[in-house]
């Protein structure tokens, strides 16, 4: 009897345990992607927390010009339009990523590793989660 109780309730646990976890991974995830960098507002408010606001990759291809310039970074979308006049390396080098995630994502971790991870979430109009 004391066996199966026991057993039943390791049962119980593994259940509850598969249950749990998956939100445990996504939060966590949206947690370190809203760090990273230890970028935060006055008061503890995180530059990119989530807003509920989710955008697809079709929303995010519709921001796709100089005058309209939508980019994705680490999972979050930003509108860029306003500064791509005050890029020091020109508007030209970033216009071909607007309305794109991944491939801003890597030509910026590229060009500038994480040293600019901070101004962009300053300039960056946050929109949304990327779905």
């Amino acid at each position: 009897m004391k066996k199966s109780l026991i057993s039943l309730i390791a049962f119980i646990v593994i259940i509850v345990a598969i249950l749990l976890i998956p939100s445990f991974i996504k939060l966590t995830q949206e947690k370190v992607s809203n760090t990273i960098g230890g970028v935060s507002l006055p008061g503890g408010q995180e530059i990119n927390s989530s807003s509920g606001t989710i955008i697809s990759n079709k929303e995010l291809s519709l921001h796709n010009k100089e005058s309209d310039c939508w980019i994705g970074f680490r999972y979050k979308v930003y509108d860029v339009t306003s500064f791509l006049p005050n890029h020091p390396g020109s508007a030209q080098a970033i216009i071909p990523y607007c309305g794109i995630s991944t491939d801003f994502e890597k030509a910026f971790t590229g060009q500038h590793g994480v040293s600019k991870v901070q101004k962009l979430y300053q300039i960056g109009i946050y929109k949304g989660d990327l779905q």
